[in-house]
């Protein structure tokens, strides 16, 4: 990335010329210097204060408030605005009503009235249904990285958009509560790129797993890919090559298993299979579009008569 912006400023510097040098004074001005030092301190203070605020509200489920936090003009990397995006927040949080997050603030970076701010989120929450008529408990666990772009309006900080780099998600029910489920993806594809996906699952030999990977383009209301379960083998692993859509669309890959478990009763034909849990894991991975408009000539060598 550095060797194409080096690039492009290069092949700009006829722009400028040398007219900067009559604010040399400037930048050299040592009250200046510290002025810009106490602004930048400032913004950098009052942007932790909304990151924590932000946080805050979504603990509270405030969607009111948490609005306030948002710029008009919000968009997201996945090409959400912000009535879709508090659209989307407000079905999540019916669905698991004690969602909880946490916000690592990574690194802020500020210049002028613009801000970028690198976070690691978690979230947790519960959830309960119903398996073979019996009440069962489901948790959800989620990690991601990502950047919170905002923009300071008449001396205020609001978020104007969103970077969603990494996020890994799970809903487990029963017994998939506590046990190692991994699943493996590319952060990163090309449009109508293939890539393989893998799942793998640690189990013991008294435990039975059908399942299935699939994928998902990031839409609202998100689409529900049904793929046939299968046995998982004795590898206790499942393998797909995907191919990443074509819409510049990011996408999730999706893990749905059923575990079933085998009790044994006193007489050794007493043999019981039951449901034992349910799980679905996803894993973010970010499609880059297809840049039709890059054009690459080769050198021409010429001949040359020795």
């Amino acid at each position: 990335m550095k060797k194409i912006v080096l690039y492009l400023v290069l092949t700009s510097l006829f722009v400028f010329g040398s007219a900067s040098v009559a604010n040399a004074s400037i930048i050299s001005d040592k009250s200046y210097r510290l002025e810009q030092k106490k602004a930048v301190s400032r913004d950098i203070k009052q942007v932790k204060e909304l990151i924590k605020v932000h946080n805050t509200f979504a603990n509270k489920h405030d969607l009111a408030a948490l609005n306030a936090l948002y710029a008009e003009n919000y968009i997201s990397s996945d090409g959400f605005d912000k009535k879709v995006y508090f659209k989307s927040i407000e079905e999540t949080w019916k669905e698991c009503d004690d969602l909880t997050y946490t916000t690592r603030i990574k690194d802020i970076n500020i210049k002028g009235d613009y801000a970028s701010v690198s976070v690691e989120e978690t979230a947790t929450g519960t959830i309960s249904d119903v398996l073979e008529s019996e009440p069962i408990a489901g948790e959800i666990h989620s990690v991601s990285t990502g950047i919170y772009y905002l923009e300071k309006k008449n001396g205020k900080w609001y978020i104007s958009g969103e970077n969603d780099l990494t996020d890994e998600s799970s809903l487990l029910y029963g017994d998939a509560r506590f046990m190692n489920i991994e699943i493996q993806a590319p952060d990163q594809v090309s449009a109508g790129e293939n890539f393989t996906t893998s799942l793998k699952v640690s189990a013991d030999e008294n435990t039975f797993i059908i399942g299935s990977i699939d994928h998902d383009p990031v839409t609202f209301p998100s689409g529900s890919p049904a793929s046939n379960l299968r046995a998982l083998p004795q590898s206790q692993t499942l393998e797909r090559i995907i191919t990443a859509n074509s819409d510049n669309l990011n996408e999730y890959v999706i893990a749905s298993l059923a575990i079933s478990k085998v009790r044994k009763g006193s007489d050794e034909n007493d043999v019981r299979v039951y449901m034992a849990g349910l799980a679905c894991v996803m894993k973010r991975v970010n499609v880059v579009p297809k840049n039709n408009f890059i054009k690459l000539e080769e050198e021409k060598v010429e001949n040359v008569n020795m």
